[in-house]
C-alpha cells in the first residue's frame, strides 16, 4: 500500500510532516502530492545532536496542540537518525500516540534508526536516556537520497552496516571488506534490505531490548560514551564516526576475554581505518570513557556488559566484565 492508499484507507486528516531543513531545501516538493488528500503541515528543525532533546519534543507537542492535531492524525518523520529519534519521541506521546510514517533520507535512518520502534532523546549528553519504543505504522525507504547524501554521511551509515554484518552477516562482511572507496553508487540495495530483515526478526522477537535484540548494541556501548565525551568538551563527531571506534574497541575486548581472534581482530580493525581515521585519547579521556560507559543502558548490578563477537559474523552472550 503506497502513502497516499494508506492516508485514504485510514481517512487521515491531518498530516505534520518533522523534517531536517537541509532535506526540505534539496527536496521542497517531495510530499506536494499529500496536500490533495489531506492538510498538510510542515515542522522544520535543524538535525544536529545538539537539538535532539526535549525542547525539539516539546516544540512538536506545541505545534500539534495548535493545530489541533487528533489520535488519527499522522506525523511524517522525514530525514536521518535524528528526526526519526525526536519524531518518534513526538507521536508515541502526543495525546498517548498518534499514527506514525518514517521516511529515511541516511543511510544510517535506511538500514537502523528508522526501524524498530526505538526512540530516544539526550539528556546532559548522555545519548538516547529518555526514550520510547513505538513503532512506525510504516517505513518508506527510498534509496534515491543517497545521490546527494555527503561522503561524510554515507560513512555515518557505513558503520551500522559494518555492525550489521559483523553480529549477523560473515558473507556480507566478506563483500565489505572488498570495497576500497565510499560512494552512493557502492552501497547496494540487498545490502540496505538484508540489514532491514534482520533488525525486523530481532525486533520481532524482543521488542523492548531485553534479550536478543541487544547484539544490535554491539560498538554502541564505547560509541556512545565517545559521542558524550565530544560534547562534554563542546566538539562534534558523528555517530557512525563514533561507532566505527566503537566497534575496533569492542572486537578488541570480545579478543581479550578469549572469543574473537587475534587475525579475526587485525582483519576489523585495518578494514575500519580504510575509512575512519583512528581516534587519539588522553589518559583521562580514556578514564573518563569507562566512566561513561558504566552509565550503558545494558549495565546490571554496576556491572559493566558488552556485546561480544565469537567470530566475524556471529556474536556470543552479553557478557559483564
Amino acid at each position: 500500500m503506497n502513502l497516499s492508499d494508506y492516508i485514504s484507507a485510514n481517512q487521515i486528516q491531518k498530516i505534520a510532516i518533522l523534517c531536517d531543513e537541509k532535506v526540505w531545501q534539496l527536496y521542497p516538493d517531495y510530499f506536494q502530492f499529500l496536500e490533495e488528500v489531506a492538510e498538510v503541515h510542515y515542522i522544520s528543525i535543524e538535525a544536529k545532536e545538539q537539538n535532539k532533546d526535549i525542547d525539539s519534543v516539546v516544540f512538536g507537542w506545541n505545534f500539534l496542540l495548535e493545530q489541533k492535531f487528533d489520535r488519527n492524525s499522522l506525523l511524517i518523520s522525514w530525514g536521518g537518525g535524528i528526526i526519526c529519534d525526536i519524531g518518534g519521541m513526538i507521536a508515541a506521546t502526543f495525546k498517548r500516540g498518534i499514527r506514525l510514517v518514517n521516511v529515511p533520507t541516511t543511510l544510517l535512518a535506511m538500514i537502523d534508526a528508522a526501524h524498530g520502534g526505538k526512540n530516544g532523546i539526550n539528556l546532559k549528553h548522555q545519548k538516547n536516556v529518555i526514550g520510547t519504543f513505538y513503532l512506525p505504522e510504516k517505513v518508506i525507504v527510498d534509496t534515491d537520497f543517497l545521490k546527494t547524501l555527503p561522503r561524510k554521511e554515507l560513512l555515518n551509515g557505513f558503520a551500522e552496516l559494518i555492525k550489521y554484518a559483523l553480529i549477523g552477516n560473515k558473507a556480507l562482511w566478506e563483500e565489505l571488506k572488498l570495497l576500497t572507496k565510499i560512494n552512493y553508487k557502492i552501497i547496494k540495495n540487498e545490502w540496505i534490505e538484508e540489514a532491514i530483515r534482520f533488525k525486523e526478526t530481532l525486533v520481532t522477537e524482543d521488542l523492548h531490548d531485553k534479550g536478543v535484540r541487544q547484539i544490535l548494541n554491539f560498538g554502541h556501548t564505547v560509541g556512545h560514551a565517545i559521542e558524550r565525551l565530544y560534547a562534554e568538551k563542546k566538539r562534534t563527531i558523528s555517530h557512525g564516526y563514533a561507532v566505527a571506534m566503537g566497534i575496533c574497541y569492542e572486537a578488541y575486548l570480545s579478543h581479550k576475554q578469549g572469543a574473537l581472534t587475534w587475525s579475526e581482530y587485525e582483519e576489523i580493525l585495518q578494514f575500519i581505518l580504510r575509512f575512519y581515521k583512528p581516534l587519539h585519547f588522553t589518559e583521562s579521556d580514556m578514564t573518563a570513557l569507562t566512566n561513561y560507559c558504566f552509565d550503558d543502558k545494558k549495565n546490571k548490578n554496576e556491572k559493566l556488559r558488552f556485546i561480544f563477537l565469537e567470530q566475524i559474523g556471529k556474536t556470543g552472550n552479553i557478557c559483564p566484565i
